[in-house]
């Protein structure tokens, strides 16, 4: 009887086991390189990405963001927003391997652009006044769309790329 119970809590145990490692396996998340990442933006925003590259600048200033650079390839790199991890990080990490998991964000540095300045004549109920009209982009539903009324208007959208961290580890 003994033996039968024992081995009932033993198949219980592997039977567990076995649950938890196909949990911690759907957990994975894919290593991108800082090139794709910086080539693709829109294919990545607002998903949780996960790199590895070399710590190549902290801000002394605010020490609220940093850069990482590929370990091989061009030299690219990606600013890194450290939000709630600032205070784990220091200059003296410069020049370190590090693996980070974060949320790829995507913004347009130039959108502004869309912006159209008029000043309204003679016939106009407000004569002499300057008033600045934002076209459209302030409704804009994601920066794809934000993207497209700028190539329509003819102006080349200037696309920040940059992740905010989540987790990391220093190799």
């Amino acid at each position: 009887m003994k033996r039968f119970a024992l081995a009932i809590v033993a198949v219980f145990f592997f039977v567990g086991c076995g649950q938890q490692t196909a949990t911690q396996e759907e957990a994975v998340i894919e290593t991108y390189e800082i090139a794709e990442l910086i080539s693709n933006p829109l294919d990545f925003e607002n998903q949780e990405v996960r790199i590895e590259g070399i710590i190549s600048h902290i801000c002394r200033h605010s020490g609220e963001k940093m850069r990482v650079a590929e370990i091989d390839g061009e030299g690219l790199s990606i600013l890194v927003m450290l939000g709630d991890h600032a205070s784990q990080f220091n200059p003296e990490f410069e020049g370190m391997e590090i693996a980070l998991t974060g949320i790829l964000k995507a913004s347009i540095s130039n959108l502004d652009a869309l912006s159209e300045e008029h000043v309204h004549g003679e016939d106009c109920d407000h004569e002499g006044e300057e008033h600045a009209h934002v076209e459209g982009h302030e409704d804009c539903a994601s920066t794809q769309e934000a993207i497209e009324k700028m190539k329509a208007a003819g102006i080349d959208p200037d696309i920040a790329t940059f992740i905010e961290i989540t987790s990391f580890e220093i190799k």
